[in-house]
């Protein structure tokens, strides 16, 4: 009889062993990734999209500040831009009645300002004068400042322009030109009333109630009429 070497012959009870390859370390590289349990995929995705969600969000934020957030700009003495103003104004309306030059204000502007009234010095002419422009941000486009000028005139070649602003104004040109410290010291005195001189140029600067008005003149004693005059 012939033998069968130990390789031929079945195994117990007839059966050949299964191959071990089902064991899932014994899988490809590939099928192995896929045999992951979903449920670590479906974190990683939700993951992935919340991360994404708030990425989008701090970037939508962004461009917001971007937009509104306003530009550093070199901050200057709005009392030297007035003076700046003053040599150059060109009357809006030529008037001696002070009810017209208010109502030229209020038309143009909104605000009810009546123009001062001086001895030795009458109102002749109104104005609405740009002083600058600022940038609400830095993607904005610039907007011109706007505020009334009143012009006076005497004898001997006499003459003044006065500029009114509020405080409102004030604080939304801050940070492009502003009034000088000392200013603002003065006008929260009892008696509001600075003078000083700015690039050759008498500059009397006083409060009533919110507003404020600067005094331009090239003469020291028209200066010191309107200072005596808005003290009493």
């Amino acid at each position: 009889m012939t033998s069968l070497d130990e390789d031929d012959r079945p195994s117990e009870g007839g059966l050949q062993a299964e191959p071990a390859k089902s064991r899932i370390q014994d899988l490809p590289a590939f099928d192995r990734v896929q045999s992951r349990e979903t449920a670590e995929t479906s974190t990683l995705s939700s993951w992935l999209k919340s991360a994404g969600f708030v990425a989008l969000v701090l970037a939508g934020v962004g461009l917001v500040l971007w937009l509104f957030t306003p530009e550093d700009q070199e901050t200057s003495d709005l009392l030297e831009r007035l003076v700046a103003t003053a040599e150059n104004l060109q009357p809006d309306l030529v008037t001696t009645v002070p009810d017209d030059a208010r109502e030229l204000v209020l038309n143009e502007l909104g605000w009810s300002v009546p123009p001062p009234e001086f001895t030795a010095i009458a109102l002749v002419a109104a104005s609405i004068c740009d002083i600058g422009e600022i940038k609400p941000g830095e993607a904005m486009p610039a907007v011109p400042v706007q505020i009334p000028a009143f012009r006076y005139e005497g004898a001997d070649d006499a003459r003044a322009h006065v500029f009114a602003y509020d405080y409102i104004l004030l604080d939304r040109v801050g940070r492009v030109f502003d009034l000088p410290d000392a200013v603002y010291a003065v006008l929260s005195e009892p008696s509001p009333v600075d003078s000083r001189v700015v690039n050759g140029h008498y500059v009397v600067t006083w409060r009533k109630r919110s507003m404020i008005f600067s005094a331009i003149t090239p003469d020291e004693a028209i200066a010191e009429l309107i200072r005596q005059t808005v003290a009493t």
